[in-house]
């Protein structure tokens, strides 16, 4: 959360003062007419059942996606993965392969150097 945004969210009127210094809210953080926007938004048919428990996971993951945003990182380093790994990748040597005519030997019909295979789209060919 923006810093600017975070102040403004702990002088919120509902929001406990114990609870607006650590960043959470005893308000619900979503509800469930925005489940219900969110799951029309993605075309799921919610029942009813569905959408309160679906508020109350997700407003569960945005309570702990808020403890986390609270935590003071001042001075720590930004890092993206601490094992600083790179690709390991083998080296791409040429191997001894068949030539076409050796694969195209055993293929059940063969045309102008390739494999003929049944069509399986409607379009024409």
């Amino acid at each position: 959360m923006h810093s600017d945004a975070f102040s403004a969210f702990r002088r919120m009127p509902g929001v406990a003062p114990e609870l607006r210094s650590l960043g959470f809210s005893v308000v619900s953080q979503i509800s469930r007419d925005e489940v219900a926007h969110l799951a029309r938004l993605a075309r799921l048919a919610l029942t009813d059942d569905e959408l309160d428990h679906y508020a109350g996971q997700l407003d569960a993951i945005l309570t702990h996606v808020g403890q986390i945003q609270a935590v003071d990182v001042t001075g720590v380093e930004p890092t993206d993965n601490p094992l600083k790994a790179v690709n390991v990748t083998r080296p791409d040597l040429t191997a001894p392969c068949l030539t076409q005519q050796e694969a195209l030997a055993e293929a059940p019909e063969a045309l102008d150097g390739r494999f003929v295979i049944p069509q399986i789209l409607g379009e024409p060919q």
